[in-house]
């Protein structure tokens, strides 16, 4: 089974700029896939350079996984059940208007299931190198974070075609075993 990693498109910067989150988000119990209480819809700033230039793009991922209503909606049809979404509105800093719609994703717990690819380095900080899941260790969950790398959305092949056939924009689709961590 071929794995993928999720992720915006990097270094677009015709989209908003996310502002600073409400206190009540905390950053490690999102990652963590803990369960949230705040108030809803969630309120996030963004800063605009040119509205006329500016994407929305379908995924957002600046400290936390943001999903236009389309993502959302693929992964929904596609069966993708262990996210929790909350509403957010992004409403610009100088004039306190909502400019765009999107869903917060929790994603449900952390899975620990590499058989390969994890280094220390000479310092004693563990690198993940071209990993390999051993898909036993999936629960066939099909879109999931690594315990290894909880920063890190993981899919399946399953659900690389249906978001690649949705044809969704700022979207990133990476080979897992492509992938070397800073």
């Amino acid at each position: 089974m071929e794995y993928y990693i999720l992720d915006e498109v990097t270094g677009n910067t015709d989209i908003p700029y996310i502002g600073e989150l409400p206190e009540q988000l905390d950053m490690i119990d999102m990652v963590m896939g803990k369960p949230l209480s705040f108030k809803l819809p969630i309120r996030s700033p963004v800063t605009i350079d040119d509205e006329s230039e500016v994407t929305y793009p379908d995924m957002m991922t600046a400290d936390v996984p943001l999903f236009s209503k389309r993502l959302k909606s693929v992964l929904d049809d596609l069966g993708v059940d262990n996210i929790n979404y909350f509403p957010v509105e992004l409403f610009d800093e100088n004039s306190e208007k909502v400019i765009a719609y999107y869903y917060l994703g929790i994603i449900s717990g952390l899975i620990k299931c590499l058989k390969s690819g994890v280094e220390t380095n000479a310092a004693g900080r563990r690198l993940i190198k071209n990993p390999i899941i051993d898909p036993t260790l999936v629960g066939g969950q099909m879109l999931f974070r690594l315990y290894e790398r909880p920063r890190l959305i993981v899919i399946d092949a399953y659900v690389k075609e249906g978001l690649e056939r949705a044809g969704l924009t700022g979207v990133s689709i990476t080979k897992l075993t492509d992938y070397t961590s800073l």
